[in-house]
């Protein structure tokens, strides 16, 4: 949608109609995007109009889905050939000025949306700029995050490195605590911080959880963002792809930034083609613009696009994907054990699937191990060892909680309050004691 059409249809509104939330989720990878989708949704049926903004993977996943949406200024990170993170180029194409600049423009223009749009409450997933627009605004942020504290790779994991990519290393990580410290101030002016995830022992994203005591009360744990209409029922999977139910199900579900995607892509479909007669094996390619009908390739099914992944996760026994945050919680909460296979060098997924397998419920490859022996070996001990077990015990957790419905309880009560009253009053939100929870991770 043009940014004129959306500025002339949402001037027109009086501000006795319908609660208005404007959804702003990172835009880098789909696990953002993925996650507000199913609270517009919820919010929609409660007859409260939303907005979106967002860039990148997630404005393709909008367009997709006919979401009203701004597009926003896109903030990334680059990455080599090989899908890996690349922190000299990043920084030398998006240095301290440059991306403050960057930070800057994409603020103004998240300001210049939400006077345009006018909304109650802002719904913010991991977006400094849209905080802080709605901040300034006066208007009440509910936060989504599970990376409050973002670390960055401390050296490359697989390049031998030159004195000054040392001393460069060494220069990055100092400034990245100033950086980090601000960010961590940021997020703290919102008026409450919900996280999607579960309790510990069981709590994936807790090496990126040091949440300062004194933002103790902001702090709700919601559980897994899963679809209402996904979460029980069975699978479509076998009116989707017809698998013959005989060989173990594997489902690749290839996820993040495009390139990323591209780059594991290719290495799956080479590896797990030697597979095809001990496995039956579909694999998405993450693709939102991508097509909704598969191919036979090398014995696998591959689809662009699946519509309802959550249908091919609950049918399969194995998953193998990324180490995002959204698939890991999708995967326990449909009680599937997990083969994770990290973005290079990306900090937090590394501490995801480090995480996922001390739990017992996932075992990890390094992208440049990958070879179909490796996947293997890795795939027989998941479907034979406890993985099953204990992916099943976290999934009954997990399946139990909804956090659609608490995340829009809290964002449509803070939307009614700010029609009814001043924005700056503070609201706790009503929550049961089953749904979240206050939790200190300090």
């Amino acid at each position: 949608m043009k940014k004129s059409n959306l500025r002339e249809k949402y001037a027109r509104r009086l501000a006795d109609e319908l609660l208005r939330v404007y959804l702003a989720p990172c835009g880098i990878g789909l696990g953002h995007i993925t996650r507000a989708y199913p609270i517009a949704q919820e919010l929609n049926s409660r007859h409260i109009t939303t907005v979106f903004s967002t860039y990148l993977d997630g404005l393709e996943f909008a367009k997709r889905n006919h979401l009203p949406t701004f597009e926003a200024v896109p903030i990334n990170f680059k990455v080599t050939n090989d899908g890996e993170i690349d922190f000299k180029l990043t920084a030398a194409t998006s240095g301290f000025s440059l991306g403050i600049r960057t930070l800057l423009r994409q603020l103004t223009q998240e300001i210049r949306f939400m006077k345009t749009f006018k909304p109650d409450v802002v719904f913010s997933d991991s977006r400094i700029s849209s905080l802080v627009a709605g901040w300034l605004l006066r208007i009440p942020v509910v936060l989504m995050l599970n990376q409050y504290r973002i670390e960055i790779i401390r050296r490359p994991s697989n390049k031998k490195l030159t004195k000054f990519d040392r001393f460069f290393f060494i220069i990055a990580n100092l400034g990245w605590l100033f950086v980090r410290t601000a960010i961590q101030m940021v997020w703290g002016k919102s008026r409450i911080i919900l996280i999607p995830d579960l309790l510990d022992p069981y709590t994936i994203s807790l090496g990126n959880l040091a949440i300062p005591r004194r933002y103790n009360g902001k702090i709700k744990l919601i559980g897994p963002i899963v679809r209402n209409e996904h979460r029980n029922g069975s699978s479509l999977l076998t009116n989707e792809t017809g698998p013959s139910k005989k060989k173990p199900q594997i489902y690749a579900a290839v996820s993040g930034p495009k390139i990323e995607r591209q780059v594991l892509n290719t290495i799956l479909i080479g590896a797990l083609s030697h597979l095809s007669k001990k496995y039956d094996i579909v694999l998405s390619k993450g693709d939102p613009q991508g097509k909704t009908k598969p191919k036979e390739m090398k014995g696998i099914q591959v689809f662009d696009w699946i519509r309802n992944q959550e249908d091919c996760m609950k049918a399969s026994d194995v998953i193998i994907g990324r180490a995002g945050h959204g698939i890991i919680m999708k995967s326990l909460t449909y009680g599937k054990p997990m083969l994770l296979i990290p973005i290079p060098d990306h900090t937090e997924q590394y501490g995801n699937s480090k995480r996922a397998e001390s739990m017992g419920v996932a075992k990890v490859l390094d992208q440049n191990k990958v070879n179909f022996r490796k996947l293997d070996t890795l795939l027989q001990q998941l479907l034979k060892g406890d993985y099953n077990k204990n992916a099943i015990k976290v999934g009954k957790i997990a399946s139990s909680l909804n956090a659609v419905q608490v995340a829009c309880n809290i964002i449509e009560n803070y939307a009614s309050h700010s029609r009814d009253t001043s924005s700056s009053v503070q609201l706790s939100g009503s929550l049961g004691k089953s749904d979240s929870v206050d939790v200190d991770f300090s």
